[in-house]
């Protein structure tokens, strides 16, 4: 056995051999070439960033980019502090900080610079200072060549800051939004274009859509209405035919040979043009400049015309592709600020490029003619072959080829080819034709890293096997890593993502067509707020089949949120399609361990991603009743793809959706639960699910109703698949599913909330998003397949003229218009018929997002029909808003009082219990939450409510112990009152208290005039009487407990906090307290828990 003192000795030894030269070197040279080696990767990688999306690979990017500056940092340092000299020293330091420098030359950041990655560039001329103070202090013997390399990268890294900076104030970029915005700016005093000119079938005729070329136009302010306008106008070019400014119209009119409408062959270069004009007006949704309506108008005519309709589904999505990633390319890259200014600024890219290329030759070149290790420095000799020459010959070749595959990377890239597109049609003809410039054109758009634009996956969600999955082993690692690793939800295992199939492409398509041709019926037409919507009809059952239609409709039309309806579709089309594999002799019931084992096996070397086998190689080997005819397997893997890919964005994605933010995951984990604890409990098999679940659709069909409005997604579910096998054929169940899917899919895609996919592009985006994206370009921002509450939910914030010290009247309007459900009443069938009703429903109508309402609103004649309500409200003078608020209501209330009392009446219990007597009382009350402060530097709006539920009060009148002393009587009887109607019970007597809480003292906030109480719902005689009453007793005060508890929640509450202090009435002062409060209130634990 070793004692103590053996093991330290052992460890002081081991610390001594590490700190020996030799053990030193040898961990400098293995970071180093592990650290170089690690860099090269992520640089080769980079320009395929957007295309991974294995959360273990990404997070493996983070955690490199993350630790690296510390690793590099590290070996400068322990280059410096070696006590022996390595010549070589000073050139792997600047090896290591020109490949950091270049591990993200693409991917580092975008124009949008929201983390402000572009502030690394002085973290890595730090890094140079360290390697340049290494050199310094070394004396390398190939200095000139050093000290060059590190002139170049400083230049490189000052001229990559300003890039940025460039590329923002560009025209082309940073400014292109307002720019595009005012150019295409319709109105008399505008000559830039005219959507009557507008004629996407003769060659884009009047599409003056904005490509290049702006960056060297004469911006103009245009009199006298002082709009932007893009002076055109150069008379020397015009007579030569030749234009700077490169419009959409000119890339497809333009008659030189390439380009020429005759010959298919520029088709490519032609795509190019248009999903880069495109993705200019789709930068200005994403960057909320608004744009006018009669560009949406024009633009459906563009998309039906040259995407949907020339029946070429790959050119369609190729399109599509390419403008999302020039998008994708702006907000997430640096091919914005490469190109900021066209070919002069690529040019002077290279330039650097090719210089730092030359000067790492120069220096490897001193190194073979200089370089011989001195006696005295520590250099690693194996077998006679010189360790670190040959790590640092690796290093200059790595160097050389960073150089070459960013040059590379540049050249080949889309922006590129756009250039050498603009260029060649600024001439619209030409005398003799430049076949150079053609095959330079023709070669760039045949060389490329990359054919993908985007990676092509559509991920699947399985509810039937998920949802009794639990993540025990991912929860326990989110514990133990505080939260590195990602919380996973009970029921959401993910299968793996597919390829998207291409019979899903032209389904989605024809959809797209059918759904935009109904947008141009005459009536919709002439309804400009009807055509910014998708119509409520699914297609797939609006045909000539009535029967069909009245069949299935529940299940699109009545289910109450889009998380309904897709939850239920999907668990139809899974048990449309285990009925399917079992017709078709697939065993599904549960497997023993070695057979589970083999498939397990057999699933990680083949894609087999549904039930039934569709892979066209493995066709020869099925049995005959095993194979699927090519209309019904296209329908299926439509059917199937569709339905797995909308349940994922339900799970994964649910900001893409049109619901609520928490809506989706508040039904799937209902829907979760009632299925893993209820009605597929102890089901392990997916035979066994199948025959639960049919058992329960034959009861959900008997008592349909109940089951509709339970919302029980399971069991509707259970019933519209039974509906399905049972009324329909094989083909015909599965030509609806198909259907209805790609239906869906179109109805969901329109939602306002740009941002979710905006952040999507940055790791390759979703198949969604470009669906989204093209239903935009044509005007169309939501679905009225959806409910009425999610109609209006996109509000448009307008400013309120201040008609003098009205600015809390305007407060209380703007906070009223942002309430979804109160709109939604609003707007709905019963809105409220009175005057103050109507007056503010017109507010409410020119808030919605129709028309692209704008300007500031003008709610006059609602403030002057309160004024007369009122006489506390006058013109000119100020009040209190939430007096305001309170009177409104009222006045809301005596027109229609259901509406008010729905939505803004909460009920609180009030329990008062005496510490001396034991007596105890209860009320329930109107909740009117008007809060005292806490007197701290900064309380939260739950102090302020734990302030207000409970509180000690020192002298509160005891209505029982007076009644007692005044009759004599020892024997107490107790009531309760409930909205002051006595209640008998048999011990206690329970009677509205009198007390000294602060939150009962001003629970309703003064007026400034007068100091009237403003009383909502009060019952003024009988508090009279209690009054009364409690004079001609004889009161007996106790110290007593208040609590206060929420009964009844509205789904409005109001807050009012108490600013004013009034210890001195006749001077009240207004208290400084900061409240704090979060997006979201959390009122759980106010809330009665009988």
């Amino acid at each position: 056995m070793m004692d103590i003192q053996e093991i330290r000795d052992g460890v002081s030894s081991l610390f001594v051999m590490l700190n020996k030269e030799t053990f030193v070197l040898f961990r400098i040279e293995f970071l180093v070439v592990l650290l170089t080696l690690l860099f090269l990767a992520m640089f080769i990688m980079d320009i395929f960033r957007h295309l991974i999306r294995n959360t273990i690979m990404k997070t493996i990017f983070s955690i490199l980019d993350g630790v690296s500056d510390s690793i590099v940092l590290y070996l400068l340092g322990a280059m410096q502090t070696a006590k022996f000299t390595n010549q070589l020293f000073p050139v792997w330091a600047l090896v290591l900080v020109s490949f950091r420098y270049n591990v993200d030359f693409i991917s580092g950041y975008g124009v949008d610079d929201r983390h402000g990655r572009r502030f690394m560039e002085w973290r890595n001329v730090v890094k140079l200072l360290g390697s340049a103070f290494l050199n310094l202090s070394r004396g390398s013997r190939f200095a000139l060549p050093l000290w060059s390399l590190w002139a170049v990268h400083i230049v490189r890294s000052w001229y990559r800051f300003c890039e940025h900076g460039l590329a923002l104030r560009s025209i082309w970029h940073g400014n292109s939004s307002e720019v595009v915005a005012e150019h295409m700016r319709v109105g008399r005093h505008i000559s830039n274009w005219k959507p009557e000119d507008c004629k996407p079938e003769n060659n884009m005729e009047g599409y003056k859509y904005l490509i290049h070329g702006e960056t060297y136009q004469r911006i103009k302010l245009k009199k006298p209405q002082y709009v932007l306008f893009i002076d055109t106008q150069n008379y020397h070019q015009a007579e030569h035919g030749f234009s700077s400014l490169v419009t959409l119209d000119n890339i497809w009119g333009c008659r030189r040979h390439l380009l020429n409408p005759n010959n298919n062959k520029g088709n490519d270069q032609k795509d190019l043009c248009l999903a880069f004009a495109l993705s200019r007006l789709l930068r200005c949704r994403l960057e909320d400049v608004t744009l006018e309506q009669d560009i949406f108008r024009i633009n459906r005519k563009l998309v039906k015309t040259k995407i949907l309709e020339e029946e070429n589904t790959d050119r369609a999505f190729r399109v599509m592709e390419l403008q999302l990633s020039f998008v994708n390319d702006y907000f997430n890259t640096r091919y914005p600020m490469v190109f900021w200014h066209g070919f002069p600024s690529l040019f002077l890219n290279l330039l650097l490029s090719m210089v730092t290329f030359f000067v790492v030759c120069w220096l490897a070149v001193d190194i073979r003619k200089v370089y011989m290790p001195p006696k005295n420095d520590r250099a690693r000799v194996v077998h006679g072959f010189n360790v670190d020459m040959i790590i640092t010959w690796v290093f200059m070749f790595f160097m050389l080829f960073k150089e070459i595959w960013e040059m590379v990377s540049y050249l080949v890239s889309d922006w590129t080819r756009l250039l050498l597109v603009c260029s060649y049609a600024r001439w619209k003809e030409e005398r003799t034709r430049n076949r150079c410039m053609e095959g330079t054109i023709s070669s760039f758009f045949r060389s490329r890293i990359t054919s993908k634009q985007w990676h092509g996956l559509i991920d699947q969600y399985v509810f039937l096997e998920s949802y009794d999955d639990r993540p025990r082993f991912s929860n326990l690692m989110h514990k133990i890593t505080t939260g590195m690793v990602p919380k996973k939800d009970d029921g959401v295992t993910l299968r793996s993502a597919i390829n998207v199939p291409e019979c899903v492409k032209p389904a989605i398509l024809k959809k797209l067509c059918a759904s935009l041709e109904q947008l141009s019926s005459p009536n919709i037409v002439h309804d400009q707020e009807q055509s910014h919507f998708l119509p409520k009809v699914v297609t797939s059952l609006s045909g000539d089949d009535g029967d069909r239609r009245k069949r299935y409709s529940w299940a699109c039309y009545d289910l109450p949120t889009c998380s309904h309806v897709i939850l239920v579709w999907h668990i139809a089309t899974s048990l449309c399609e285990m009925k399917l594999a079992q017709d078709h002799d697939v065993d599904l019931s549960k497997h023993g361990f070695l057979r589970s084992l083999l498939s397990y096996f057999k699933s990680c070397f083949s894609s087999k991603p549904y039930l039934v086998d569709v892979d066209e190689k493995r066709k020869e080997n099925k049995k005959v009743n095993e194979k699927l005819t090519g209309k019904l397997q296209e329908m299926y893997i439509t059917a199937n793809s569709l339905s797995r890919y909308c349940a994922y964005l339900l799970v994964s994605k649910p900001d893409l959706i049109p619901d609520s933010f928490y809506v989706p995951y508040m039904v799937l984990q209902e829907t979760v639960t009632c299925a893993r604890d209820d009605i597929l409990k102890n089901c392990d098999s997916l035979l066994s699910r199948y025959a639960k679940l049919m058992e329960e659709a034959e009861k959900a069909i008997q008592d349909a109703d109940s089951v509709m409005e339970k919302e029980d997604v399971v069991r509707l579910g259970a019933k519209l698949g039974k509906e399905l096998i049972d009324q329909e054929n094989e083909e015909e169940c599965w030509e609806i599913l198909s259907g209805v899917w790609a239906d869906l899919l179109v109805h969901i895609a329109p939602t306002w909330n740009a941002q979710a996919h905006k952040e999507c592009l940055e790791s390759g985006g979703e198949f969604v998003t470009y669906i989204w994206a093209l239903l935009w370009h044509c005007g169309i921002e939501k679905s009225k397949l959806w409910p009425v509450e999610d109609l209006y939910d996109i509000v448009v914030v307008r400013g309120m003229q201040n008609n003098g010290n009205t600015c809390y009247f305007n407060a209380v309007l703007q906070s009223l218009l942002a309430l979804d459900k109160l709109r939604a009443r609003m707007l709905g069938p019963d809105a409220p018929t009175g005057k103050l009703g109507q007056e503010l429903q017109k507010l409410f109508k020119k808030t919605s997002n129709i028309n692209g309402t704008g300007g500031v609103l003008m709610p006059e004649k609602l403030f002057l029909n309160i004024c007369s309500r009122n006489s506390d409200f006058r013109p000119g003078v100020m009040e209190d808003s939430n007096n305001m608020l309170g009177s409104l209501l009222n006045g809301l209330k005596t027109e229609e009082d259901t509406m008010v009392e729905s939505l803004f009446h909460s009920k609180v219990v009030k329990h008062v219990s005496s510490k001396e007597c034991e007596h105890t009382s209860f009320t329930i009350e109107d909740l009117d939450l008007s809060l005292a402060i806490p007197p701290k530097k900064s309380a939260s709006i739950e102090d302020c409510l734990d302030l207000y539920a409970t509180g000690l009060i020192e002298d509160w009148h005891c209505i029982d112990c007076s009644a007692a002393s005044a009759a004599g009587n020892t024997s107490l009887n107790q009531d309760t009152t409930i909205d002051g109607q006595p209640e008998q019970s048999n011990n206690k007597t329970y009677k509205n208290e009198e007390s000294s809480h602060p939150a009962d003292r001003q629970t309703r906030t003064t007026y400034r005039n007068n100091g009237k109480l403003p009383v909502i719902d009060g019952n003024a005689n009988q508090m009279e009487q209690n009054h009364k009453k409690q004079k001609d007793e004889k009161k007996i005060c106790r110290a007593a407990i208040v609590q206060y508890r929420i009964t009844k929640a509205a789904p409005i509450l109001t807050i009012h906090l108490k600013r004013f202090n009034y210890v001195h009435s006749d001077r009240p002062y207004e208290l400084q307290e900061r409240v704090n409060f979060e997006d979201t209130l959390d009122i759980t634990k106010f809330i009665d828990p009988g």
